[in-house]
């Protein structure tokens, strides 16, 4: 067959150089891009530096608020990694005079770190032996196998394993399945069967946030609350405490879900005798095969710890001195490198797997804590309290409700640990000024700063299951921030209703 002709060659050289053009465009437009936010940061450090500081502002303060901007332009616009970002306190703060780098360096230990250092090794323990494949199968195929009960199913069961392992591995996880389930489903119309895809892929994506809140360990915005809490108010939160609050919260957040994408996407019903989407998911559980000694292993020992964990804040952490949550998480996870998972003599967790946990989180705990004491130290908490006396006029219902939609708002486009790291200096000397209890108002901003369903970009679970080509920005905004709405509106009446009843704290 004859080549192309001299026109086609022609053809051919100018696409070709139009694509590398194109290309090369691209390329030095995302290095500009970074660039430019790369030294925004530490321009708006020298501008707030060398501005005089406003009366009654401390020297210090007004460089805490310098390193405050830096850190948060770099969070916000992620020119570099979130971790690195994070240790330019321990850079920053002693070289400012805010305070010495022994003070500064004692945050990135905080005890609250190792407990979710403990709850990443048993989560990287639970998907080396396939256990929460398992566990989220059998939940899904419990619930039902018609359309409506089959996405309710995969929600439960994706918002049961995010209670225990991160959300981003929840994702990655459950979005497979969820696939193959929303592939294999037929339907009288393919309306019908499009909209049993996009109410799957939603609720799937949905729930991995959702079922963070449940638990202290749920989700890395919790431990910032939990460390801050503690150090700076001197209140210790248990792992029964937070579930009294959390779990109901949990649950009743993921059934208005559930409704509301049934609202948007509705269902058809299963034409009597047909077996639904079970077929589908018994056989994604018959790849598993039966149940193994390890996972045997794994779930008596996880279980031993949530127990442990329950009975300890409720019961005998009084009668133990120094006993805690973090103390029980460790212990727990040091078994997992000695108990064996078959007779071949190998460990439940070994090491090579438990190096592979995401440190970088852990990193940014730190920073987050960093960053609040020089708040702390400095005298920008207490100021920034004295110019916010001005909203006590103000119903303090409104100003959390104002809170809230503000921090919801930021974590669609920034990282929520960021978010919820900014935030807790500030508003804890917004709740001093205005007479609130900052206990409340702390406890909802974490929570709403894992909210984020309206875009793409605003979680990892977002991006995850919007990345399975069944879903448009379109849809996941329009379903997303009618449920931020609906979440904030919810925490509301839980701040309010149940938080005097678990806390014995009125808001």
């Amino acid at each position: 067959m004859p080549g192309p002709g001299p026109e086609g060659k022609n053809l051919q050289n100018i696409c070709l150089t139009a694509g590398k053009f194109s290309s090369a465009v691209l390329s030095f437009c995302d290095m500009n891009q970074r660039l430019v936010t790369l030294l925004a940061g530490p321009v708006l450090f020298l501008l707030i530096a060398a501005l005089p500081a406003p009366a009654g502002l401390p020297e210090a303060a007004k460089l805490t608020g310098a390193i405050a901007a830096w850190i948060a332009i770099w969070w916000i616009t992620e020119p570099v990694n979130l971790a690195v970002t994070s240790l330019l306190p321990l850079v920053l703060f002693p070289l400012a005079g805010v305070a010495p780098l022994k003070s500064i360096s004692g945050e990135y230990g905080n005890e609250i770190i190792f407990l979710f250092m403990a709850g990443f090794f048993f989560g990287k323990t639970i998907e080396r032996w396939n256990l929460h494949r398992r566990i989220a199968l059998r939940l899904v195929l419990w619930l039902g196998s018609n359309p409506a009960r089959t996405v309710l199913g995969f929600m439960v069961a994706t918002a049961f394993i995010s209670m225990w392992i991160s959300n981003t591995a929840t994702a990655v996880m459950m979005t497979p399945v969820a696939i193959a389930v929303a592939s294999a489903h037929t339907t009288a119309s393919p309306a019908s069967r499009l909209q049993f895809q996009k109410a799957l892929l939603l609720g799937v994506g949905y729930a991995c946030s959702i079922g963070g809140l449940a638990t202290t360990i749920g989700t890395p915005t919790n431990a910032i609350f939990l460390s801050y809490v503690q150090q700076k108010m001197g209140a210790t939160v248990s792992f029964g405490q937070w579930f009294l609050f959390g779990f109901p919260f949990a649950a009743l957040l993921l059934l208005l879900c559930w409704l509301l994408l049934l609202a948007l996407h509705p269902q058809e019903k299963t034409p009597p005798g047909s077996s639904g989407n079970g077929g589908t998911i018994r056989a994604e559980l018959a790849l598993l095969g039966p149940v193994t000694a390890p996972e045997r292993r794994l779930m008596w020992l996880f279980g031993a710890v949530i127990l442990a964990w329950i009975t300890g804040s409720l019961l005998w952490y009084r009668l133990v001195p120094n006993c805690n949550d973090t103390v029980i998480a460790i212990a727990g996870a040091i078994f997992l490198f000695l108990v064996p998972a078959e007779r071949n003599g190998r460990s439940l967790l070994d090491w090579d797997t438990a190096s592979k946990i995401p440190w970088s989180i852990l990193l940014l705990f730190g920073g987050g804590l960093a960053l609040a004491k020089g708040f702390e130290q400095s005298g920008l908490a207490a100021w920034m309290g004295e110019q916010m006396k001005g909203l006590e006029t103000w119903p303090q219902a409104l100003i959390l409700l104002t809170v809230l939609a503000v921090v919801v708002l930021l974590s669609e486009v920034a990282s929520n640990i960021a978010t919820a790291s900014m935030m807790m200096p500030v508003l804890a000397a917004l709740a001093v000024s205005i007479g609130m209890h900052p206990f409340g108002l702390l406890l909802s901003t974490t929570l709403a700063a894992s909210f984020g369903f309206g875009l793409p970009v605003a979680t990892a679970p977002n991006t995850i299951v919007f990345s399975s080509g069944y879903l448009t920005t379109r849809d996941m905004a329009r379903a997303g921030f009618l449920l931020d709405a609906v979440a904030v509106l919810l925490l509301l009446a839980f701040v309010y209703g149940l938080l005097p009843l678990v806390w014995g704290i009125n808001i």
